[in-house]
């Protein structure tokens, strides 16, 4: 118990990563985003406030109001899930709107961008499964939810790098390679200094924390692909 004792203060800190980075992209388009998106973007802001309350009350002895609150956070993550899911016609909207004259990534990086994501909401699915079924054993449960939020961090870093490279760079100079990585240098080693701190380096949550870094950059590749291409088409409907 004591090793979580200061968790609380840890998920501040990805709080507000998640929250920088997703800020300008979010509320400088905030009159004009569908409700599907505020949605999303406050059930997932909400369950890293959850991932901060939690910690804090069941390392000091609160565990009725912590499993009380518990019933609420996960169905918070029930909705972050059931909406992340149905944002995924995004980057295949973005694809129909492209023209070759107009800035921005071509067309297979928005495809493989939509197979990432679904990746990343699968893996936070099954890391709220797993916290819900390890919920008797304090260790596992809450190193499955610590993992969930760096699954699902992902999205809002990379659009918050979107914003800040194109604030320096002109929009030839930007890559979207630029941008992955960029990210994944945020990623990487802040979630093995969580791995480190809490002592879950050879846990299964964090070899799949791992594997998504190569998913994500496989992201090219995949999008890349014409069978991927028009299998995305056929099944995702806008």
């Amino acid at each position: 118990m004591e090793r979580y004792s200061k968790l609380h203060l840890w998920m501040i800190g990805v709080l507000l990563l998640v929250q920088v980075s997703i800020f300008k992209f979010y509320f400088s388009s905030f009159t004009t985003e569908t409700w599907e998106i505020h949605i999303h973007f406050w059930l997932v802001t909400f369950w890293y406030i959850f991932l901060i309350i939690q910690p804090y009350l069941a390392t000091r002895g609160k565990l009725d109001k912590h499993r009380t609150l518990g019933i609420i956070g996960f169905l918070i993550a029930g909705g972050a899930i059931f909406t992340g899911f149905s944002l995924l016609d995004i980057p295949l909207k973005l694809v129909k709107d492209w023209t070759p004259d107009r800035p921005g990534p071509p067309p297979f990086f928005y495809y493989g961008t939509l197979v990432v994501e679904f990746v990343l909401m699968v893996a936070f699915t099954y890391a709220i499964v797993q916290g819900i079924l390890r919920r008797k054993n304090l260790a596992e449960h809450a190193w499955w939810l610590i993992a969930s939020a760096f699954y699902m961090m992902m999205p809002a870093v990379g659009r918050g790098l979107i914003v800040f490279w194109r604030s320096i760079l002109p929009p030839e100079k930007l890559k979207p390679i630029l941008v992955v990585l960029s990210a994944e240098l945020i990623y990487i080693p802040l979630f093995l200094l969580f791995a480190f701190k809490f002592g879950k380096f050879r846990h299964q949550a964090t070899l799949i924390g791992l594997l998504l870094v190569l998913v994500r950059l496989l992201r090219v590749p995949i999008g890349s692909s014409e069978a991927v291409q028009t299998f995305l088409k056929a099944v995702i409907q806008f």
